[in-house]
């Protein structure tokens, strides 16, 4: 459980050669820039942090846009044999500017035009009781007619102004929240109407000018509303015609500037210093010789490939390998953070514990292989991540449902395969007349786990070389004594050798770890020759004796906390029992539907708790006690771009 070796390179040489470079660290696909003046010790005065203007982005996000616009893919094509001039690629993108640039915003601009005459006609609508001619009515010289809505609430208001002569409101429409309708002001007045209105919360609705009466309008409103779409369909047919003739050629050109653009952003990484430059950034051991072969490419530079230890400043990026059925679990450590360069990758320890939880969890034969049958199409069709972990943990609920005895919810579809194998009682194992059991398996397989991780956190502390966590803290070898020690004084209730040694369990096993965990910031300082003095004792002390409490406790309630598995195995159970019963109640296709219709539903909802649950108890319980995730991921530059 590893993360892969990372190697730190820098790179030195003429400026006029910087770009030759960029173009092999591409090429390389494995190395990722890191920011180099950030890096530099005082041996290297007078070099600077390079930030030039990347004269790409403009050309690159049009080219973008344009064929976005044009349905055309902003995919990047195999780099090999699509290498065009600079000169070559930006005058073909202001070629498509020009021709489907014009076509895209034309197209543009007709929808455009629709959707204002699909308004104009929804405004109108509402006067269409209104007979008579909106030019004249919009032609008075004497009074301004506002139409637009007012809200019923304001409308109802209105009788507030029954002494003023000049508020005239006239409803033409209504609906459950609105008056649709018109008021008039004399020339004169319209500025103390119009904010009258205003203060009732009157929507102004702008109807286009119009020689007809408003149903006239609609009409000749949807009659343009019907050319537009045909020219419409005229551009897209000229657009599509456009694309089969440019796409291929577009992609290369996008290629080749997405190229361009992405080598001079490499650019601001690196610094500059008179005629020369110097980049730093990191690539995987396992590609050294790789890069080597692709760097060696290039005259006038230098290049030293080191070892990370002997570049303090900085913070090697994680590349995790792992391979098989241990690789869709690298989903999971994601979402919890990746392990830092030196640290343990929790990868196979989480496959195989969230594996073995979710199918002891999901016991049932026929629902386990749909849900494994289900993770596979959602890889296959949808290329989703979680549907890799659903295969494993459904093969593992269908291994389960054979201990258990479980079909589809049916517990005696299997008894003839039972007594084959020689158990002549059928199902070797009744879940609802052994709750007792079950919970107890539970919480053992909890100590179990429990355990595991409290070796990993000692296992992680020596290696992220925490020596004083290693041996003293509450995850290292002093909880470790302290967990196991309490695990013993409950298993000397029903061992009685165990009994008789009791007090040297609770004194060497408990008392002296405790101790020791107590003075952990001490004793870890003297170790990691870090001395450490508390800021005042007494707070040394009390947070020292809260700590203390608060790890007891999240001993005794992680392991608690794995009840949930039995529990979830026992209302598994349950839930089936009853959609069997209700099958066997009403018989026949009815109860053929209900049964199917209960399984859906115990994989659709048990399926989502199962997963929940499991990782669960891999990120509370048991990460918490080796993992920190702190790693940052490996983001090699390539043609899609270095992540700053």
């Amino acid at each position: 459980m590893s993360v892969q070796k990372m190697k730190i390179v820098s790179v030195i040489g003429k400026y006029e050669k910087f770009g030759d470079a960029i173009e092999a660290y591409l090429d390389s696909g494995c190395f990722q820039p890191e920011a180099t003046d950030q890096m530099l010790t005082s041996d290297f005065k007078g070099f600077v942090h390079i930030n030039d203007e990347n004269p790409y982005a403009d050309p690159l996000q049009k080219l973008t846009d344009l064929m976005e616009g044009a349905g055309v893919p902003t995919v990047c094509e195999n780099p090999e044999n699509t290498h065009m001039k600079e000169q070559d690629v930006l005058e073909y993108v202001d070629h498509v500017n020009e021709e489907l640039g014009a076509l895209t915003q034309a197209k543009a601009e007709t929808e455009k035009e629709i959707q204002t005459n699909e308004e104009a006609a929804g405004q109108l609508s509402h006067f269409s009781s209104l007979n008579v001619k909106l030019s004249e009515v919009f032609a008075s010289r004497y009074i301004k007619v506002r139409f637009g809505r007012l809200p019923i609430e304001s409308y109802e208001k209105l009788q507030f102004y029954n002494e003023n002569p000049y508020v005239l409101f006239f409803p033409c429409s209504t609906d459950n929240q609105y008056y649709w309708g018109m008021y008039v002001a004399p020339l004169d007045n319209k500025n103390q109407v119009d904010q009258i209105f205003a203060s009732l919360f009157f929507e102004r609705l702008h109807i286009p000018d119009t020689v007809g009466t408003p149903e006239d309008a609609v009409a000749e409103l949807n009659r343009q509303r019907a050319q537009a779409k045909e020219k419409v369909k005229a551009l897209e047919g000229q657009i599509q015609e456009y694309r089969e003739k440019e796409e291929n050629r577009m992609k290369v050109v996008y290629t080749n500037l997405k190229r361009f653009f992405e080598a001079f952003e490499i650019r601001r990484f690196g610094t500059r210093y008179n005629d020369m430059f110097m980049l730093i950034g990191w690539i995987p051991e396992s590609q050294s010789e790789h890069f080597a072969h692709c760097m060696d490419q290039v005259d006038a530079i230098e290049y030293k490939i080191e070892n990370p230890e002997n570049m303090s400043k900085l913070k090697p990026p994680t590349v995790l390998k792992n391979k098989g059925p241990f690789k869709s679990f690298e989903y999971y450590v994601e979402m919890f953070g990746l392990p830092s360069y030196n640290e343990l990758d929790p990868t196979p320890f989480i496959a195989v514990t969230y594996t073995l939880l979710y199918g002891v969890m999901f016991a049932d034969v026929g629902q386990g292989l749909v849900l494994a049958l289900a993770g596979w199409l959602m890889w296959k069709l949808k290329k989703m991540r979680l549907g890799r972990i659903l295969i494993p943990c459904g093969i593992s609920g269908a291994i389960f449902g054979l201990l258990f005895g479980s079909v589809f919810g049916l517990e005696d579809v299997l008894d003839p395969l039972y007594r084959m194998i020689g158990f002549t009682d059928g199902k070797p194992f009744q879940l609802l007349n052994n709750i007792a059991l079950i919970l107890l398996i539970s919480i053992a397989v909890g100590v179990v786990m429990l355990i595991f991780a409290l070796v990993l956190g000692v296992v992680a502390g020596f290696k992220r070389r925490q020596l004083g966590q290693a041996l003293f803290g509450s995850n290292g070898i002093a909880g470790l004594l302290v967990y196991l020690s309490i695990i013993a004084i409950v298993g000397s209730l029903f061992v009685p050798v165990l009994a008789s040694a009791r007090l040297y369990i609770v004194l060497l096993g408990i008392a002296l770890p405790l101790i020791l965990m107590f003075f952990e910031p001490f004793l870890g300082g003297w170790v990691e020759k870090k001395p450490y003095h508390p800021d005042s004792i007494g707070e040394f002390c009390l947070q020292g004796v809260f700590e203390l409490f608060e790890t007891l406790i999240s001993y005794v309630t992680n392991t608690v906390s794995f009840l949930r598995i039995g529990a979830f195995v026992l209302v598994h159970a349950v839930l089936m029992m009853v959609f069997v019963t209700f099958f066997e109640m009403i018989g026949g296709v009815g109860g053929v539907i209900i049964l199917v219709l209960g399984n859906v539903f115990v994989i659709v909802l048990e399926g989502l708790l199962v997963g929940i649950q499991s990782l669960r108890l891999e990120f509370y319980e048991m990460f918490s006690r080796f993992y920190e995730g702190e790693g940052q991921p490996f983001e090699p530059a390539t043609i899609d771009g270095p992540k700053q």
